[in-house]
């Protein structure tokens, strides 16, 4: 029995014409003859989108869509938002599918558009893999984003935190299909819509037109495409609650939207680690000035600037929002890299071995296997280590070299060796073309202006002169390298293969060691609780030998007479382990607004009373920065840019820098 977290596989036929038929709902997913001119006229037309796109005034435009199918209805979407649009705006297109098709169904299903062909293998190559949740995908160099939800309609919506101007209600017909129109699902349609947003779909079916109009859109039947006699269109025209209250559903202080969207100068990002550096490019891939400010001589100067790092995401065997949040941040990083690494040289996807610590982890493992959680191409077992996990997306990343690659941006500038001092909020400048307030940021050498600000800055956040305080620990890790000639003649002179030397993939169990770079083979780490030791220590360098001897299956003292060298630097965490990203929020304002969670720990609210001011944080990554650092970026850009999030809302909450507040709160501290 397929469980509510498994991805669901669509039962396909290919007809007579080479076109994919649901044999599920017996229906087809395009016309060959007139798919196109089906999508164009029933979507594009029926929503006005050329129109309203040549006169496009804000930055961005979202369509949502129920039932992405084969992606046809976004590719036609995209091939004219690029002929309509301003060229500096950017299309959000979100959509759901319960039985999304696998990279090889889809590619053949589009190959039958040849006037597609270039987008459509755009799309094929940064398909995601088919595992639950949202996956956000950047096509067009950043101007088109595309989020999926892999699951059920409703679940995806309800997920959803985004402000939609026009719907496209698709999927097999209602008569077929008719568990999907569930009441629920219009009430998430009318919560994600403002006045104005429209939508259109092929059927004029009663359960359509009565959901819709029960939750305000004005409806009306027009002449149908091709054969069919009647479609159906229509607009909300009602007054919409505030985005923030529409967003909410009934926990309004972890509230991440302003009320109106604040006009955009230029961004400070504080530090250039991997957090800085992925906030940073997130937010100039859509067409932001963003300046960056690292207090070192060098990007990446601290935890970052580790030579030699792993994807490494710590998958587990249950399907919560914390699971799908490093899931969908692990797919998405490696999506990233791929695009990226064309010449730079810090990603090597060789693969992941997970090596088991004790039985209780090997059972854990097999428990992992047995959820079905993830198809093989993300997780698998390992034919080279007994009982242990192969990640094939996975591989080893080179992160201050990675940090260089995003900060190269065109509208990015770095300025080393600049300490972020104090911050001020001020009326506007004079010579700004905007009215908000800004922010006047202090170095030790100068003073500038910035509309927003986004702090990267991990262990040093805290000496801010800041009332939001994060309840973070510096953790000690030092790592090692040396020199794989004279470790391959160490093992040699002892009797040894110098094939245990000949690491392929990633290795992990307590520590790790990656393939050979610049025939340096890197390993570590260690892990030191309370220890503010800055130096390089013997010690720990032994610790870290006997883990790379327990890696390579090497007896003990093997490499106790090689050369090592190392490095040492200290992980950012939180008391829950997980990151710190979102909007900062006064804590005595939480306190007064929402005191009655102290009398009432589940007592809820829509009322968002607490006013964002334009200042961000993502820190606390610890051991998974390379892995939840590139969508944490774009999650801070979409708050920013006032676009859609590519997180789960329950996500978004568990990663807020108010939860610990608001613990506070319900236990009346």
């Amino acid at each position: 029995m397929l469980t509510s977290y498994q991805v669901a596989k669509p039962e396909l036929n290919w007809g007579d014409d080479g076109a994919p038929v649901s044999t599920q709902f017996d229906d087809v997913y395009f016309d060959k003859a007139s798919g196109l001119e089906e999508t164009q006229y029933v979507f594009l037309q029926h929503n006005q989108l050329e129109s309203r796109w040549k006169e496009l005034s804000q930055r961005h435009f979202v369509i949502a869509e129920t039932g992405f199918g084969t992606g046809l209805n976004f590719l036609c979407a995209w091939q004219a938002f690029i002929k309509s649009a301003p060229c500096n705006s950017q299309l959000h297109f979100i959509s759901v599918e319960k039985y999304p098709l696998s990279k090889e169904s889809l590619a053949a299903a589009l190959d039958m558009w040849p006037s597609l062909q270039n987008l459509s293998q755009e799309l094929v190559t940064n398909y995601p893999e088919l595992c639950h949740g949202f996956h956000r995908i950047e096509l067009a160099q950043g101007r088109i984003q595309l989020s999926l939800w892999f699951g059920e309609a409703e679940e995806g919506f309800s997920a959803l935190n985004a402000d939609v101007d026009a719907w496209f209600l698709d999927g097999f017909a209602p008569s077929k299909n008719p568990e999907m129109w569930t009441d629920k699902l219009f009430q998430h349609i009318r919560r994600l819509s403002h006045t104005g947003t429209t939508f259109s779909t092929f059927t004029a079916a009663g359960i359509v037109r009565r959901g819709l109009k029960e939750v305000g859109f004005d409806v009306r039947k027009v002449k149908g495409f091709g054969r069919k006699r009647e479609m159906a269109l229509g607009e909300l025209n009602q007054g919409c609650l505030p985005y923030p209250q529409r967003m909410a559903q009934g926990q309004g202080w972890f509230n991440i939207r302003p009320e109106e969207t604040p006009s955009i100068s230029k961004v400070l990002v504080v530090g250039s680690g991997l957090a800085g550096a992925n906030t940073a490019y997130a937010l100039a891939q859509q067409g932001i000035q963003v300046e960056v400010w690292e207090q070192g001589q060098q990007i990446a100067c601290a935890a970052s600037g580790n030579p030699q790092g792993m994807l490494y995401p710590k998958l587990g065997a249950q399907d919560t929002p914390l699971n799908r949040f490093y899931l969908t941040s692990y797919l998405h990083a490696a999506r990233l890299y791929n695009q990226l690494d064309s010449s730079h040289g810090f990603w090597g996807p060789c693969g992941l071995i997970q090596i088991p610590t004790s039985d209780k982890e090997a059972k854990r493992f097999d428990k992992i296997l047995q959820s079905n959680l993830y198809p093989k191409k993300v997780l698998q077992v390992s034919l080279e280590k007994p009982n242990s996990l192969l990640l094939p997306l996975s591989g080893w990343v080179a992160p201050s070299k990675l940090c260089k690659t995003l900060l190269a941006h065109k509208n990015i500038s770095v300025q080393l060796g600049t300490s972020l001092q104090s911050l001020e909020k001020v009326a506007t400048p004079l010579n700004s073309k905007t009215k908000a307030p800004f922010w006047k940021a202090h170095s030790q050498t100068k003073e500038e202006f910035f509309s927003h600000v986004v702090l990267c800055n991990a262990n040093d956040f805290n000496d801010l002169d800041i009332q939001n305080k994060m309840p973070t620990s510096a953790i000690r890790g030092q790592v090692a390298h040396i020199d794989k000639t004279e470790a391959e003649g160490v093992c040699r002179d002892k009797g040894i293969s110098n094939t245990s030397l000949d690491i392929k993939k990633v290795l992990c169990d307590f520590g790790y060691v990656s393939p050979p770079l610049q025939n340096t083979i890197h390993f570590g780490s260690t892990y030191d609780l309370k220890d503010p030791c800055t130096e390089v220590r013997q010690e720990g360098h032994e610790r870290n030998l006997k883990i790379l001897e327990n890696l390579l299956s090497l007896p003990s003292n093997t490499l106790s007479t090689v050369k090592c060298q190392g490095r040492v630097s200290f992980r950012c965490a939180s008391p829950d382990y997980t990151p710190i990203v979102g909007p900062l929020q006064s804590t005595d304002t939480l306190k007064l607004e929402y005191g009655n969670l102290a009398k009432n720990a589940k007592w809820q609210s829509d009322e968002v009373s607490e006013p964002l001011q334009n200042i961000f944080i993502n820190i606390a990554h610890g051991s998974r920065g390379l892995v939840s650092t590139p969508l944490s970026g774009a999650y801070i850009a979409s708050l920013i840019t006032n676009t859609p999030s590519p997180l789960e809302q329950e996500v978004a909450y568990k990663l807020h820098p108010s939860r610990f507040v608001v613990k506070q709160i319900k236990r009346g501290v």
